[in-house]
């Protein structure tokens, strides 16, 4: 009967997400792809992920973003702050991370929306990815050990 809601959403009236603004699975797989590759070959933080499976990475990665871009996806990996506690990665490694991002993202042409929500949502968990939010090198700051250099 109609009007009852029973009936499918025609497609043109479904809400669009950041996914399917990115081009959906094949589009994210490939930016995932290329990011990941570019933070394993990287000098400066490429030596983080000299025990990671790539391709385990790029899985987790995959679902991770897909989540938080709108997709269907269930995010199946560990808790970031658990799966990221034994790393003692410092803030400016965190950054380095960021800008491979960025950088990923501007090569493959993502969106602006796209770009800025992964960009916002990468910053908004950098508490649970490091407690060195500057740098070492920032005498006032404390380390990881919970001291302050003299």
């Amino acid at each position: 009967m109609p009007g009852h809601g029973n009936r499918a959403t025609p497609l043109h009236m479904q809400q669009m997400t950041l996914f399917d603004e990115l081009g959906g699975e094949p589009a994210l797989r490939a930016l995932i792809a290329r990011f990941v590759d570019r933070m394993f070959d990287d000098l400066m933080i490429g030596y983080l992920f000299r025990a990671a499976d790539r391709e385990r990475v790029k899985a987790k990665e995959y679902e991770f973003a897909a989540r938080h871009l709108g997709a269907p996806v269930a995010y199946t990996g560990r808790a970031l702050d658990e799966a990221h506690r034994a790393h003692r990665i410092t803030g400016g490694q965190f950054m380095r991370r960021l800008q491979i991002l960025k950088e990923t993202l501007a090569e493959l042409q993502a969106p602006q929306m796209v770009r800025d929500h992964l960009i916002a949502h990468t910053l908004s968990l950098q508490a649970q990815i490091t407690n060195n939010a500057l740098d070492q090198c920032d005498p006032q700051h404390e380390n990881r050990s919970g001291t302050v250099p003299e």
